[in-house]
């Protein structure tokens, strides 16, 4: 766990001491603008398929099953898992 903001011995900040406080952070601190080229070069990184291409993806049946069944297959082998820990471990420790 992190360090706790404010301990219970000690009394909660006066309002007027916080409302202070964030104007002085308001007035200090600026808001950030990305330049153009940061922009650019995301959204170059960050490409989305067309919806065709999803369309197309989904209407391969044969992946969509296979996918499917591989996760299927994944939660019943860690189904079987937890049982198998489960029983081994003893219940009346659950």
């Amino acid at each position: 766990m992190g360090r706790q903001l404010f301990n219970r011995n000690q009394p909660e900040p006066d309002q007027h001491q916080l409302n202070s406080l964030e104007q002085h952070l308001a007035g200090t601190l600026r808001p950030l603008h990305p330049s153009r080229d940061l922009l650019l070069r995301l959204r170059e990184r960050m490409k989305w398929p067309d919806r065709a291409q999803i369309a197309e993806r989904l209407l391969d049946w044969k992946r969509l099953f296979l996918v499917f069944g591989g996760v299927m297959s994944v939660m019943l082998v860690l189904l079987t898992v937890a049982r198998a820990l489960f029983h081994l471990t003893g219940r009346r420790n659950f």
